[in-house]
């Protein structure tokens, strides 16, 4: 057979696909074997970060033993040779105004996140003929973030019972005659209500059991409500006395939301016997008196032992926390801020004595204290798991006459103006004198978890403050003499008036401390207390 020219053999196409066949089936061949490999270590990855989010945040929610936590996780899910390659404990910021990637830092004084990066060498089926490795190596990463929060208050300082000036200011609050004995002061002073448990007894009191807490609290209510409910969520003698101030109250209104923030447990709808939020029973009483009082304003006539058997008129302003400031908080955000409510106090005394009749009025402005979560170590080992930053802002004191209208506008200042002290039969004197008490630096206050377990109260005082105020006022009168037609010295009616006021002063020092001993409010002074501490709930970031 002859065979065909070579020229004929290049234009034949017979059989030509089969050969693209051929190089087109090797190429599937690879496809098909570097889709086997991918899809294989997806899915590793898969299986590798779901356990790498379950470590960390087993991590963060195990203060102390976050390494042997995750190890635990990552044991109990694959015996198959993860490896642990990078494992930080660090600081997570939830600003938003900081790019995601960067809220994670590594160390920190009070650490409540961990990161976890995991490894897995993984064997290549196909691949190895296209890389020339046998296997590859996989990775995973997740952050774990701790969500502590605590519960704080100011100003729950113990009241006083001082003469009866305590049972005065209640009644004017309640609206009604309160005779509390020493016995039932300690009571109050010395017990704890959950406020949780207050929260469901106001619900029940309005019978709207379909509200959340946080709902409850931010319901207008009646005094004698409020009052029964926190009778309710005590027991003993506590609920006896309260009950007792409860039935004598005036039906005013109040929203207790304005003073109690529940932050992240707003939204429970139960009881959490194992998880409270205490809050000492005198200290609530005080707020649901003040947020129920009708004019924010109480006259008081107290006896006392002056000179001449003379009384002291007191006018007591009670203001409320600013707006969005609550004098209780559950958070954990170091924005939120609890501020005590402002306080006036107008003082007015009569001494006789043999040289001259003197008229003393005194002003106070007890400016309010703040405070706010500065860290939260929910570590076990931790010495402060929690600490406040303080502020006591400004207080007043003058010896001076303030018009009604002044006194009654907390926005304006206290501006008193010389007054008639000393009235002789040919002769005047009018004093003035002011002292101001300031000191807006925050101060540190850092709590154990054994002192917020004990309830433990810490007091801030201002630095450089007088203690006996009225006395420092004495001292530094300026006099102004109004002579009539005589020539009297003025160094003897300078003696007189300090004289006289002298023996005033230690008395309108302590009805001083009475009254503001009853609001939880004194001179220059916070007090703090972290009513609760919860950590380990912690969530992926």
């Amino acid at each position: 057979m002859a065979r065909a020219p070579l020229h004929m053999f290049g234009r034949d196409t017979r059989g030509g696909i089969s050969i693209m066949a051929a190089f087109g089936l090797t190429m599937l061949i690879g496809s098909a074997a570097l889709a086997v490999d991918v899809g294989s270590l997806y899915l590793e990855r898969l299986k590798l970060q779901g356990i790498a989010d379950a470590a960390a945040l087993a991590a963060a929610g195990r203060p102390g033993e976050e390494r042997a936590a995750a190890e635990r996780i990552i044991a109990a899910n694959c015996d198959c040779g993860i490896v642990i390659a990078r494992f930080e404990a660090g600081t997570y910021n939830r600003d938003v105004a900081i790019p995601a990637e960067k809220r994670f830092t590594v160390g920190g004084t009070a650490p409540n996140a961990v990161r976890v990066v995991l490894t897995r060498d993984r064997p290549l089926y196909f691949g190895r003929f296209l890389t020339g490795r046998d296997d590859s190596i996989i990775s995973a990463a997740a952050t774990g973030a701790r969500q502590g929060y605590a519960a704080f208050s100011l100003g729950s300082r113990v009241a006083s019972v001082h003469d009866g000036v305590a049972n005065a200011v209640l009644s004017a609050l309640t609206g009604s005659k309160v005779d509390l004995s020493v016995m039932d002061y300690n009571a109050l002073a010395s017990a704890d209500i959950d406020l949780l448990a207050f929260s469901e007894a106001l619900r029940t009191e309005l019978d709207a059991d379909v509200l959340t807490f946080g709902q409850t609290l931010d319901t207008q209510v009646t005094l004698p409500q409020a009052l029964s409910a926190l009778a309710s969520a005590s027991d003993g003698e506590v609920a006896t006395v309260l009950e007792r101030i409860a039935d004598g109250a005036l039906p005013r209104t109040l929203i207790p939301s304005r003073a109690i923030d529940l932050g992240p447990r707003a939204s429970s709808i139960r009881v959490d016997a194992a998880n409270p939020v205490r809050v000492n029973a005198m200290s609530l009483l005080q707020t649901m008196l003040a947020l129920g009082s009708a004019n924010r304003q109480l006259d008081l006539s107290l006896a006392s032992d002056l000179p001449g058997g003379s009384g002291i008129d007191v006018a007591l302003l009670i203001g409320e926390p600013p707006a969005n400031s609550p004098l209780i908080a559950v958070t954990d955000d170091q924005d939120v801020i609890v501020r005590t409510a402002q306080v006036r106090l107008k003082l007015g005394a009569r001494v006789e004595t043999p040289l001259a009749k003197v008229d003393l009025p005194v002003v106070a402005e007890l400016g309010s204290a703040a405070a706010r979560i500065s860290s939260i170590d929910c570590g076990q080992n931790a010495r402060d798991a929690v600490s406040l930053a303080v502020t006591t802002a400004p207080a007043t004191l003058a010896i001076g006459a303030v018009d009604a209208g002044d006194f009654q506008n907390m926005q304006r200042p206290l501006a008193p103006k010389a007054a008639r002290v000393l009235q002789l039969p040919l002769a005047s004197v009018d004093a003035r004198a002011e002292l101001t008490l300031a000191d807006l630096s925050e101060k540190p206050v850092d709590f154990s978890r054994d002192e917020i377990a004990d309830g433990t109260v810490k007091t801030v005082e201002s630095d450089g403050l007088v203690a006996a105020a009225a006395t420092s006022l004495a001292d530094d009168l300026e006099l102004k003499v109004n002579l009539l037609g005589l020539g009297l010295n003025l160094g003897p009616l300078t003696a007189t008036v300090g004289q006289a006021v002298g023996l005033a002063a230690p008395v309108l020092d302590g009805v001083l401390e009475g009254v503001t001993g009853a609001l939880g409010l004194h001179l220059g002074e916070a007090d703090a207390r972290v009513n609760e501490l919860r950590c380990g709930r912690a969530r992926l970031v």
